[in-house]
């Protein structure tokens, strides 16, 4: 018994049960909690840069813009918004009123010029953002500095509009007044189920 003990070959399995069992030790113990955090680095890693990207992308935005502003200052631009669709049309017909007071304008008819309907758009970053767009046709008497005034200041609200066309006569009664049809383009976010 004695001499199978001092045996070479019992030596060397007990050497590399020993390595076997100090192998797993050290890989439970130090390098499984090494790979997990390693892990979440380079999780952490990816999630940075894609915030780094990010802001080098509003940084590149902002230099387009402050290019294409030459003048203007970039944190106190007012950057225009779209409602809900359901509300859009009353909010522009409420906020237009003491413009048009204000610039000495009468609108004799404001109408729908077909349905509202969606428009899908890509924003700067290329991600694409859908809208309810509306069209609304106004006639309108005023004198051209007036009505020019007026067409700038609607057109620089805070929500988002654009007066897509102009379309101008003389008023022979009403001298130096001139009739405008309008078409106004209104943006809204879609309502609605799924939306």
């Amino acid at each position: 018994m004695n001499a199978s003990l001092r045996h070479p070959f019992v030596g060397h399995a007990a050497i590399v049960a020993l390595f076997v069992v100090s192998v797993g030790v050290t890989r439970v113990a130090y390098i499984a909690p090494r790979e997990h955090e390693a892990q979440n680095l380079r999780a952490d890693g990816a999630r940075l840069h894609a915030e780094l990207e990010d802001v080098e992308s509003g940084l590149r935005e902002m230099d387009g813009w402050a290019r294409a502003h030459p003048g203007q200052d970039l944190w106190s631009f007012h950057v225009r918004r779209a409602l809900p669709s359901g509300e859009m049309t009353a909010a522009f017909l409420r906020a237009i009123v003491p413009i048009a007071e204000r610039h000495h304008v009468a609108t004799e008819l404001i109408q729908p010029a077909g349905l509202p309907a969606d428009v899908t758009v890509t924003d700067t970053a290329g991600n694409p953002i859908t809208y309810r767009k509306a069209e609304l046709r106004f006639r309108l008497i005023a004198e051209y500095q007036d009505l020019g005034e007026y067409l700038s200041e609607v057109e620089t609200m805070d929500q988002l509009v654009v007066v897509r066309s102009v379309s101008l006569r003389q008023e022979g009664a009403k001298r130096p007044a001139l009739a405008a049809e309008v078409l106004i383009w209104l943006y809204g976010t879609p309502e609605g189920p799924g939306r």
